[in-house]
Order: C-alpha cells, then sequence, then structure tokens
C-alpha cells in the first residue's frame, strides 16, 4: 500500500471514533501518527493485537523500571533507563508506523544493481 494511500486513511475523519480513537479495517499498520503529524502516534484498534500490544509496553516499562528499583538503581541510573525506555518506544512507533513499501524495496535494489 502507497504512503499517500496509508495518509488518506490517517486523514479521513470517519476513522477516528469520539475524535482521538483510529480504528480502520482497511490500514494494515498497527501504529498510525496522529492526525496531525509529528504530534506522536496513536494505535490503529480495528487490528486485534492492538491492546495486547499497549499491555505489553505498558508491563515491559513497569517491568524495567520496578528491575532497577530492586537493583537499588541511583537517580541517575534510574533517569538513564527512562530515557532509553522512551527512545526505544519512540523508534518502535516510528518504524512501525511507516512500514517500507514495495516501491522503496524495488529503489533500492535497482540503487544496489548500479553500484
Amino acid at each position: 500500500m502507497s504512503n499517500h494511500a496509508l495518509d488518506h486513511f490517517r486523514c479521513d475523519p470517519t476513522n477516528w471514533k469520539l475524535g482521538i480513537f483510529y480504528f480502520c479495517r482497511a490500514d494494515q499498520r498497527m501504529i498510525v501518527p496522529k492526525r496531525i503529524r509529528g504530534l506522536g502516534w496513536t494505535l490503529n484498534f480495528a487490528r486485534p493485537l492492538a491492546v495486547p500490544f499497549l499491555g505489553f509496553l505498558v508491563a515491559l516499562v513497569l517491568g524495567v523500571l520496578e528491575l532497577a528499583r530492586s537493583f537499588g538503581a541511583g537517580g541517575d541510573a534510574r533517569f538513564a533507563i527512562k530515557l532509553l525506555l522512551a527512545l526505544g518506544i519512540i523508534a518502535l512507533c516510528y518504524r512501525l508506523s511507516n512500514p517500507p513499501t514495495k516501491n522503496s524495496h524495488a529503489e533500492s535494489d535497482s540503487n544496489n544493481r548500479n553500484a
């Protein structure tokens, strides 16, 4: 599916329930950019794994923070752990909301052949 089609789904107001919940069965992404790009991501609640994925992320964050606390990590170490968790979640959301398109694979393959 092209990026133009994915943006069309995201911008369509009928895919937003109560203005904040994204629900589009035609969009195969589990994580999508918010209505105003640059303000973060949201889940596509039409995907069956969206809610378990959210639960996994929350459990992961709480588990890592509890593990750090149980090992007696100081304030600086806990800050570094929180920062790394935030950066990891941002990278994951960015990757899952921008799936590679078939055209980008074809272009990269042709560039590799020409090199």
